[in-house]
């Protein structure tokens, strides 16, 4: 469990991740040779008196030394390859030193500030930002994510115990690392609660040995195929648009300096180089790390209203606020999500839009608190505004509750499907409250378990809507693994699920967890209207069956942000860049086709790399840097994998590939 100084450390975590592991640029040039081997409590030990000094200096120098340059006699085992004692099982062994020894850090000043002295907590704030400058951070970075996040922090210094142990807090913050001493894995399933699985029973659904031709109930009115043919719904396949990912930036300026050297670029910023002609801010948009102007939001949404004239639904797969973590308010987020659902409600009028949030926006980023704590550290504020916002689209009477509760919804839409809307953002590990609890969402995945029980006994089919992929390892495994028993136990109701956050163009497939070679699940991924990072806008656009819910095909449509800027006073060509069946050489959608391409792609990198092209829009720049061997195979089995740490669907697929060559004569 998290105790009370975990999440200041997170932050802390949250702050340098953005050199270690956003950028890349402090990662070491691992050189040939025996790797060195750091013991990490001699290195502690000798770093904590020169950090001491840092922190305990009247003023810092404006270019303070990096934390790792502190320890001469270190520097040059860091700047090659080492490995780190007693963490075998890590993947970086930079990342994973930088996080261990921060949180060493600062829980050895937090006991000496604050637990021997009995200290005011306010002081481990400046130690807080002094640490971040010591990471390499600007002022104003430092002084913003601590300044955002301090009334959390503080709540959870007064309110968790026991004191924790740095690896308590990287397991979870650098799980994508494998930060995790030998022989303590936050892997293991006694660590976490469990939902409660109904086995399957007699019900509606299971005594129906056709469930597609069986009878529905749309608001109470029982609608059997023949009803619906009569409708003219059987005939004719749904178009259901798949939006996502706008980060919406009200302060975008066109042709300033978009090379800013932090999260988030493309406005103006303290200490801000002039513009050059070669990095000004496109006037579309920008491949560096640069969110979307408003003209570029307006252009998309009436793009596809021209484009489409018969769309059934919209799915809104979270993220309109910005990427400036450092820079929220409650207001000027609201500001940003009112004015993008007012202009998705002035675009479509009448057409039907079942929106979800996404991490970004949470006042600070990423912050979903749980229910149980005081009111005013709840993120009841978010929930209550998005009942207001989202009252055109859905029937509030029967789904403010669960909205109030967490964000989270279920409605029976007008032609008979079921759309379940969920707020997995807790479970990202960037989400600072998974250090007071690391199982405070399972009422959530609990109440899934339930609504897709009572639809399977209605004979429901549903799709399920959702921000961040279970694939990502930045998703909590205590969510992922308990989201997964769920899916495959509803499978044969869950007939899509549709998911943001990563911004590229992929689709996932679930197996069964006792034998990888079945699927049973299909989640796609509307990618993103942004072009954060590197990355062109697109949209998507789904045909389904009008009774059995089954995608049908699936259209990806972008334009070329290269072309688009250099006619900065035309609209953007926006085109359709593939239709999925065609594209992949598929007679259908079905799971038995999706598994037939994947296994496809594990025996030719050549259509692996044309996955791989696809997945990153043909980005201009992407496609420059290219992507072989470790690299394509990582992209195919993140298609394969749903759950941290179970590679056993990508291990099948490519000991498939090597018996089929051992067996080819």
């Amino acid at each position: 469990m998290a105790t009370p100084v975990v999440l200041l450390l997170r932050l802390l975590i949250c702050v340098l991740s953005l050199v270690t592991v956003g950028s890349g640029e402090s990662s070491p040039s691992y050189a040939r040779g025996e790797p060195y081997r750091i013991d990490l409590a001699q290195y502690n030990k000798a770093l904590l008196p020169r950090v001491r000094a840092y922190i305990e200096a009247t003023q810092l120098p404006d270019e303070p030394v990096p934390l790792f340059e502190l320890l001469p006699d270190y520097r040059d085992r860091l700047s090659g390859n080492f490995l780190l004692d007693g963490f075998g099982r890590a993947r970086d062994s930079a990342r994973c030193l930088t996080c261990l020894t921060t949180s060493y850090l600062f829980l050895s000043l937090y006991n000496e500030t604050v637990v021997a002295e009995r200290g005011n907590t306010e002081r481990m704030r400046t130690i807080a930002e002094r640490i971040c400058r010591l990471l390499g951070f600007k002022p104003y970075l430092c002084e913003g994510i601590v300044g955002l996040n301090w009334i959390v922090i503080e709540y959870v210094l007064r309110k968790r115990v026991p004191f924790p142990e740095p690896d308590d807090i990287c397991q979870v913050f650098l799980q994508e690392q494998d930060c995790v001493r030998d022989g303590h894995s936050i892997t293991a399933e006694d660590l976490y609660r469990a939902v409660v699985i109904t086995p399957p029973g007699n019900s509606f659904f299971a005594a129906n040995s056709n469930p597609s031709v069986g009878a529905r109930t749309v608001d109470g009115e029982s609608c059997s195929r023949q009803d619906l043919e009569r409708k003219g719904q059987a005939g004719r396949p749904l178009t259901i648009v798949h939006l996502s990912d706008i980060h919406y930036d009200p302060e975008y300026v066109v042709g300033v300096n978009a090379d800013c050297k932090a999260e988030a670029c493309c406005r103006v910023l303290p200490d801000l180089a002039p513009a050059t002609e070669a990095n000004a801010a496109g006037y579309w948009g920008d491949y560096r790390d640069c969110d979307t102007p408003w003209h570029a939001v307006v252009d998309v949404l009436e793009h596809v209203r021209r484009q489409h004239e018969q769309i059934d639904a919209i799915y809104f797969t979270g993220d309109i606020v910005h990427h400036f973590t450092w820079n929220t308010t409650h207001e000027t987020n609201e500001d940003a999500m009112r004015q993008v659902f007012g202009l998705m409600k002035r675009t479509f009028p009448g057409v039907p839009i079942y929106p979800i949030l996404g991490n970004h926006e949470s006042h600070p980023a990423n912050i979903f608190a749980p229910h149980t704590v005081e009111e005013s550290y709840r993120t009841d504020y978010l929930y209550n505004f998005i009942v207001d916002q989202w009252a055109d689209w859905l029937p509030m009477e029967r789904v403010r509750e669960s909205l109030t509760e967490g964000g989270y919804y279920t409605v029976l839409t007008p032609f008979g499907l079921r759309i379940i809307g969920i707020n997995n953002n807790p479970c990202f590990v960037h989400n600072f409250w998974l250090f007071y609890s690391l199982d405070y969402f399972l009422p959530q995945l609990q109440w899934l378990h339930d609504t897709l029980l009572a639809a399977e006994r209605a004979n429901e089919r549903v799709h399920i809507l959702a921000h961040v992929p279970s694939y990502d390892d930045s998703c909590f495994i205590g969510w992922t693994r308990e989201y997964r028993k769920i899916v495959e136990r509803f499978a044969h109701i869950i007939v899509a699920q549709f998911n943001g956050h990563s911004h590229v163009d992929e689709f996932n497939l679930y197996y069964r967890r006792d034998d990888p070679s079945v699927p049973v699940a299909v989640a796609w991924n509307g990618g993103s209207t942004t072009t954060f990072t590197k990355l062109n806008p697109n949209y998507k656009v789904f045909q389904f069956d009008p009774v059995t819910f089954q995608p049908l095909e699936q259209d990806t449509w972008i334009y070329n942000l290269t072309a688009a800027n250099q006619t900065p006073d035309q609209k953007p060509s926006w085109y359709k860049l593939y239709s999925f069946k065609q594209y992949y050489e598929l007679q259908d959608l079905s799971l038995t086709s999706l598994d037939s391409l994947v296994r496809r792609l594990a025996r030719s990198e050549e259509q692996l790399a044309r996955y791989w092209r696809a997945k990153q829009k043909y980005s201009d720049p992407l496609l420059q840097e290219g992507c072989t061997g470790t690299c394509l195979r990582d992209a195919l089995c993140a298609v394969v994998r749903t759950e941290h740490d179970d590679n056993n669907a990508c291990q099948r697929l490519y000991e498939q590939d090597e018996s089929t060559s051992t067996a080819t004569p």
